[in-house]
């Protein structure tokens, strides 16, 4: 998968800019706060149809302006000149399209495109909270399979439903009735779908991980990922219907995929807790790494891979590695250096402007 081209209107401080890459590494380069991220963020949102960086959608629209477009054009092996275009208005909502055909489902437009991102925020997976691990999966799976986009969409909804039910009873000192029940086994539905493509796809990751890791340490290390909840519908049933009372007090439901983790090891021991720095951040690359091969496993084709000023927070070493091992893909980097990685299409990016 390449992606020929992105393009930009109105979105941040990109006035109106169309950017062409080269189908292997290219490096937009400049200060800081010039626009480099931003034009890797509309490139993201095509592939994932929300921000790495914020889920205020009115934050993309220029200033001055009432709307916000931002687009790519990609190839695939089987089709080129595909174009994905999302529209932000100031007034709310968005408008996604495919090849200028409007798409009303967002299950029908993740994972037209697809992208792997990885920013030094993403550096802090292996000991941060598990919202990050949760992301990641969301991401991951999202752009691999529509079942789960819409998995996903149908449990947030019903997750809402049963949390305003919980709360409301909280404030009137009720006990749970037949609504949170009904709301409970919509729930445990969504939720078996949700945690069984979840741990499908740790088994594969953990695969790749090993893998991966192994290379970058010489098989000196061995890291395992485990994922230990339910995945059957009966046992959301019963999750769900358990603790209604607690829940109620607390006015929220405190169990599901909406609060699970998935746990890294490190030569048997927590990495979150034992592993150094170094090796955490050994990890996370394996991460990010092995999600794009899982993806190309899946699709036949690599995702574009987009390096959000990471190369500079890692070490000599894992820099080198990971140049390597992205050798043959393509590759969009940012870089507040100009330093040459060979074979790079250098973008100068300054004040939201893009020279080749």
């Amino acid at each position: 998968m390449i992606c020929k081209r992105s393009f930009y209107r109105n979105f941040r401080n990109i006035k109106d800019q169309v950017i062409e890459f080269s189908p292997e590494i290219n490096v937009i380069y400049g200060e800081n706060a010039e626009g480099k991220t931003n034009a890797l963020e509309g490139i993201y949102l095509c592939s994932q149809g929300r921000s790495h960086r914020t889920i205020h959608e009115k934050d993309f629209i220029n200033f001055e302006s009432e709307v916000a477009d931002v687009g790519v054009v990609y190839q695939t092996a089987a089709r080129d000149n595909v174009s994905l275009g999302i529209r932000y208005m100031r007034s709310g909502g968005k408008i996604c399209d495919k090849n200028r055909v409007p798409v009303t489902k967002m299950s029908e437009f993740i994972g037209n495109f697809r992208t792997v991102i990885f920013t030094p925020e993403h550096l802090q997976t292996v000991k941060s909270s598990p919202q990050f691990r949760r992301r990641f999966l969301d991401s991951a799976i999202s752009q691999i399979s529509s079942t789960y986009v819409g998995a996903l969409q149908r449990y947030a909804r019903a997750l809402m439903q049963r949390n305003k039910l919980l709360l409301l009873a909280k404030e009137k000192g009720l006990s749970a009735d037949e609504s949170v029940e009904i709301w409970s086994l919509s729930l445990a539905k969504e939720a078996a779908i949700i945690a069984k493509m979840r741990s499908a796809y740790i088994e594969k990751l953990a695969l790749s991980v090993s893998d991966v890791f192994s290379d970058m340490t010489s098989g000196k290390e061995k890291p395992e990922i485990i994922y230990r909840f339910a995945t059957d519908e009966a046992e959301f049933v019963k999750i769900f219907t358990s603790s209604v009372e607690r829940e109620i007090r607390f006015g929220t439901t405190l169990f599901g995929p909406h609060k699970d983790d998935f746990e890294i090891y490190l030569n048997s021991h927590e990495a979150k807790n034992f592993a150094s720095q170094g090796q955490q951040r050994s990890i996370a690359l394996a991460l990010k790494l092995s999600e794009g091969e899982i993806s190309k496993n899946v699709s036949g084709e690599y995702p574009v891979f987009l390096l959000d000023d990471v190369l500079s927070e890692l070490d000599e070493n894992r820099r080198d590695f990971v140049v390597s091992r992205i050798h043959g893909k393509q590759v969009i980097v940012t870089s507040c250096d100009q330093n040459k990685i060979p074979g790079a299409r250098m973008i100068r990016c300054t004040g939201g402007k893009y020279e080749y």
